[in-house]
């Protein structure tokens, strides 16, 4: 039989190695389970989801009563790669009463590219005949409200765009 006093060593190292792989497993368990988490959280700790400005251009290559189409441009970030200059969409920027504003190119009938018509002096969904004056208002076609403005950012002579993408055939203005 053994004595209390040799069995001391004994537990305080079973103690020990309980312990030890105790933590290894709680350690083993965090490895999958941490990224799920992020994974899950993503939206609510990310600050991808806020809408940054996007440079435009030069104030002086902008202003006038004639809409210049600008294409709005970004670095991409993703998991595993970062690539420059993706182009996220375009609109059309022209001067009104001394300011900038800026629309939306996709029509919010149906998301078609509206063009500038020079000529009568409209933009113009070829989709489905919606037309739309340099106010940005429904003056013809089917779209349930006026083309969607954008927010104009101007500093230092240079100019910036927030790009936001609307839900389209709906009569307010909901962003996606």
């Amino acid at each position: 039989m053994s004595s209390g006093a040799g069995d001391e060593p004994d537990a305080g190292r079973r103690g020990v190695l309980k312990l030890g792989i105790g933590a290894l497993g709680v350690g083993l368990a965090a490895v999958p389970v941490v990224p799920a988490i992020g994974y899950l959280l993503f939206p609510t700790g990310s600050k991808a989801g806020e809408r940054a400005f996007l440079p435009a251009g030069k104030r002086s290559a902008l202003a006038g009563a004639v809409p210049v189409r600008v294409d709005l441009y970004a670095d991409k970030v993703d998991a595993w790669n970062k690539t420059p200059d993706v182009k996220l969409g375009s609109c059309w920027v022209l001067e009104r009463d001394g300011a900038l504003q800026a629309f939306s190119t996709v029509c919010p009938h149906l998301g078609c590219a509206v063009d500038y018509d020079a000529e009568s002096q409209k933009f113009k969904c070829p989709c489905h005949r919606s037309a739309f004056g340099l106010d940005g208002a429904v003056e013809a076609g089917p779209s349930p409200r006026p083309l969607d403005s954008l927010e104009v950012k101007e500093e230092n002579g240079l100019v910036a765009i927030r790009l936001v993408r609307y839900r389209q055939g709906v009569a307010d203005k909901e962003p996606v």
